[in-house]
């Protein structure tokens, strides 16, 4: 017989975290421009004049994370100001947006992160356990990881005209890596560094300049899915198992992962099933990145 002891104000006290913790990733996934690494940053500087353990704070920032993924749709499709996760989903949102089909859009977003959230609870000891065995050997050889990914993304282009778009693109993004993030510019806060501009550039100066030349929301219809369940499940599914994987390995990111996701995941997904994919990652990412991070 197996008897379990609980302290309700414990309990209570945790809970009042996560939900502190929700409220900030409501805020920070609604709000253009703001993360839920500001807020862990903010929680992780005032948690030693909190009273209670550290993980409860941790456990704000995972539930802030988690709350996030899931409302960053939201500015991403309807404002056309996404965050670094969801830039790369804005184009396939924005096409579901100008069709009318924008509620359903951030509907399969809000699914692909809600079955991410149920797929990565089982899954979470399994993955940890095979990916901490496995990633000695990932690490020696994770130049050639990254390496065979870039190529595989490349390869993955229809037409040679994308491919060696693709090439171009690389190429271009690497130069500028090397260029400027050794840079230390001078800035009000000693936070961020060079990347505060660079993703400024790179992912809100391109998606405003093309608003400007827009017309404004259309009318948008319903919100019913028109997607397969069988196939909005399989691409969340997929998404969550490649997110958790991502959540251990540097330099892969939620979008890359989702690229690959869909060349597996049976049927034609296009759109829906980008979106659906990019959302699964993304929150899984979220989930096991922490985990990762901290084990390996």
């Amino acid at each position: 017989m197996v008897e379990f002891v609980g302290d309700p104000g414990l309990a209570l006290h945790l809970l009042a975290w996560i939900l502190a913790g929700s409220a900030l990733g409501t805020l920070s996934g609604l709000v253009p421009g703001l993360h839920a690494n500001n807020f862990a940053l903010l929680l992780a500087g005032i948690a030693p004049a909190v009273p209670g353990p550290p993980l409860f704070v941790g456990a704000g920032m995972l539930a802030a994370g988690v709350v996030h993924t899931f409302l960053n749709a939201v500015p991403a499709m309807a404002l056309g100001v996404p965050d670094a996760e969801m830039a790369v989903t804005a184009l396939p949102g924005h096409r579901m947006v100008l069709a009318g089909r924008g509620y359903e859009a951030i509907r399969l977003s809000a699914l692909g992160s809600l079955l991410a959230v149920l797929v990565a609870i089982p899954l979470a000891v399994p993955i940890t356990w095979g990916v901490t065995a496995a990633y000695p050997t990932i690490r020696s050889n994770l130049s050639l990881l990254l390496a065979a990914v870039v190529v595989a993304l490349i390869a993955s282009e229809r037409t040679w005209r994308g491919r060696a778009g693709g090439a171009l693109s690389f190429t271009l993004a690497a130069l500028l890596g090397a260029a400027t993030l050794d840079l230390s510019p001078d800035a009000p806060l000693e936070a961020g560094g060079t990347l505060a501009p660079l993703f400024a550039g790179l992912f809100g100066a391109p998606v405003l300049i093309d608003a400007i030349r827009g017309s404004g929301i259309p009318p948008q219809e319903s919100a019913t899915i028109a997607m397969p369940r069988w196939l909005v499940g399989a691409t969340a599914v997929a998404g969550a198992v490649a997110g958790a994987v991502v959540g251990y390995l540097p330099g892969i990111s939620a979008a890359i992962a989702a690229v690959a996701v869909l060349v597996f995941v049976p049927g034609d997904a296009g759109d829906r099933g980008y979106i659906v994919a990019t959302s699964g990652v993304d929150t899984a990412n979220t989930i096991f990145a922490p985990t990762g991070k901290r084990r390996i």
